[in-house]
């Protein structure tokens, strides 16, 4: 039997255990009700939170086990602290670790164990919350995940329980206890007053604090004259990151960034974090930088930045909105409510945007808010439609397929883009529900125009994340091909290449299924994500679709050839076709068969179509029909 190691901060870990005296503590519902949660969730007969201690392991909740303690040496709970990601062991007694440990052998005959690490506030690993079953199983990347949620729960009622103590102590004394050194948490009062002002993951100050710096910043204002800016800076995409690596992977991410905006901070600025992808910042004008805006091009630097993790970098972006003292406001709330606007106002204009605050944006950010509402009724009134842009086969200039494109004619706003109506969408969790419908609509147009008689193309449709990786897709597509009697190669699925590559095990799965029905599936946008060909040889794909972004810049750009050169090469050896999107100009067209490119699409052959008018442009174009596309239909605007 393998003993588990001491963690190097074992000091440090066991004071921050003691600390939240918990050891020994009477049973409480709040952590009984998430041990209970966990036994039903996972269908595991035990659930435990458990206190690693210097000698035991304590367990301060149990579900479905009568020992409230067993030694630390034979504890896996001991082992899983040992990991950042926790400890999942299939068979216990097929792991040569574990094999003959008394609690394999013995009561409670344990077979199968995950257990993920508990932090306290000072982020030190004091116990796991884990579920054990008496026999072998298996654990997906996305169960892992949903334990990690729970064991954040269960942080979270430590926390507060270690609050609560701080403000009954602080009621019991009367007098202010000051540490001599200035560092106020080791005493009650103190620990109070760090807690209530600080954010617990980053240890940067929160919102309250902010807004009573800002308070003072507009005091100084008024005896010095010295002018500041408030800003907010929010992660592109953070929620799908988070949702897609993990809370772990998301929670280092947090981290590096507080750590690389701390070290551009001048004396007398401050860096907070307001909520989960949000902090905020105040920047003064001194006499090296007059001008506090300035300072804000060195943070988004900081954090426009490539970072690694286990599927490949990700390009990490942030959007800025910024307010100014005294132009913006004299009133803290009022200046960070000012900055916010802005924040949004940058966020709908896509990733790595920076917006300065200015009256006319509370108009706009009125409009955005009546869509989200309105974005609600529009399936249900037959707002939404779909176009359809033609797909060109570059070796023989015909008709390759169609590419689905959702469109919203608002009653009272007219033909809203997609880039403005699909952020929102996303946001307010409205792209599911119209993802299905643009299936749905997609395969029910397939089926009119074979009704109709004509040779048919394939048309792909776009799976957001949260279609993707949480609804039954596989079942959803099963029943439309069922009830449409289309053949299924007809119908092609694309995902974006962040949503494959960071869940790779769960994105195998859902594609194998869909897959065996035989429908086509290509990852899109890549390039802009993880850029993986490692992870690209594991998910069983037809097509690749390189980004427009790469495709505008070839033509004058010799390192963007060389890149979709190289992308096409790679892509060729997995057996994989390469649609380019976002093709524009006669030079492009040039440009990509020379790198061999399989399809394009681009205005620079069409316009998407209403489907009324896809009938003649496929008798025209298919083929086996077989018009050549040799004259450019009139260009539009991009979409």
């Amino acid at each position: 039997m393998e003993r588990p190691r001491l963690p190097v901060d074992e000091a440090q870990r066991l004071a921050a255990l003691h600390a939240t005296r918990l050891l020994g503590s009477a049973p409480e519902e709040s952590y009984d009700r998430v041990t209970r949660t966990a036994t039903r969730l996972f269908g595991v007969p035990i659930a435990l939170v458990s206190l690693v201690d210097r000698d035991r392991q304590w367990f301060k909740s149990r579900t479905g086990l009568e020992a409230s303690e067993t030694p630390r040496d034979i504890s896996f709970c001991a082992h899983a602290i040992l990991a950042d990601g926790g400890l999942v062991v299939p068979d216990a007694a097929r792991d040569p670790r574990f094999s003959d440990n008394p609690l394999v052998t013995g009561e409670p005959h344990l077979r199968f164990y995950a257990g993920v690490p508990l932090y306290s506030v000072e982020r030190r690993k004091i116990g796991t919350l884990c579920i054990i079953d008496r026999r072998p199983r298996r654990l997906d990347a996305g169960q892992l995940d949903a334990l990690r949620d729970l064991a954040r729960m269960v942080e979270g009622l430590i926390y507060h329980r270690q609050l609560a103590m701080a403000a009954q102590s602080l009621s019991e004394r009367l007098q202010d206890l000051s540490a001599p050194d200035g560092d106020t948490r080791g005493t009650p009062g103190g620990e109070l007053a760090w807690l209530v002002a600080h954010d617990l993951l980053t240890g940067l100050p929160n919102r309250q604090a902010m807004l009573r710096a800002i308070g003072r910043s507009i005091a100084n204002w008024r005896a010095q004259r010295t002018p500041a800016l408030v800003a907010c800076i929010n992660i592109d995409r953070f929620k799908h990151f988070n949702e897609l690596l993990g809370h772990r992977a998301g929670d280092e991410i947090l981290m590096a960034i507080a750590t690389s905006l701390q070290a551009l901070l001048r004396e007398g600025d401050l860096l907070a974090r307001a909520g989960s992808d949000e902090f905020l910042v105040l920047l003064h004008a001194n006499g090296e930088h007059p001008e506090p805006e300035r300072a804000l091009e060195r943070l988004m630097a900081a954090t426009n930045r490539a970072v690694p993790t286990p599927g490949g970098e990700i390009a990490l972006t942030c959007c800025i909105g910024s307010a100014l003292l005294p132009r913006d406001g004299m009133d803290a709330d009022a200046l960070l409510n000012n900055a916010v606007t802005a924040l949004r106002h940058a966020k709908a204009q896509g990733r790595g945007a920076m917006v300065r605050y200015a009256p006319d944006l509370r108009t706009e950010q009125g409009r955005r808010l009546t869509l989200e509402s309105h974005l609600r009724r529009a399936i249900a009134q037959d707002e939404l439609f779909v176009e359809y842009q033609p797909k060109v086969e570059l070796r023989s200039d015909t008709l390759a397929g169609f590419e689905a494109l959702v469109r919203w004619r608002h009653p009272e706003y007219g033909v809203i883009a997609p880039d403005e109506f699909i952020p929102i969408a996303e946001e307010s969790g409205m792209i599911v529900p119209i993802g299905e419908w643009v299936l749905r609509r997609a395969v029910a147009q397939l089926a009119a125009w074979r009704d109709a008689g004509l040779p048919l193309a394939p048309v792909a449709v776009n799976l957001s994340a949260r279609q993707f990786l949480q609804s039954e897709v596989v079942e959803t597509v099963r029943k439309l091909l069922a009830e449409s009697g289309l053949a299924p190669g007809l119908l092609e699925l694309e995902l974006t290449e962040s949503v494959s590559m960071a869940d790779p095990e769960r994105s195998v799965v859902v594609m194998r299924g869909l897959g065996e029905l035989g429908v086509m599936l290509s990852i899109d946008d890549f390039g802009t994500g993880f850029s993986s060909f490692s992870y690209l040889r594991r998910l069983p794909l037809d097509k690749l679709k390189i980004d427009k972004s790469f495709v505008q810049d070839m033509a004058h750009s010799a390192e963007s050839s060389a890149i979709v050169q190289a992308i096409v090469a790679m892509a060729h050896r997995l057996k994989l076709a390469v649609i380019a999107e976002g093709v524009e100009s006669a030079d492009q067209v040039a440009a990509l068969r020379r790198a061999e490119c399989d399809q394009i699409r681009g205005f620079y052959y069409s316009r998407p179509l209403a489907a009324a008018d896809c009938a003649d442009f496929i008798r025209q174009y298919a083929a086996d029909g077989a018009g050549r596309l040799t004259t450019p239909q009139a260009p539009g605007l991009p979409i």
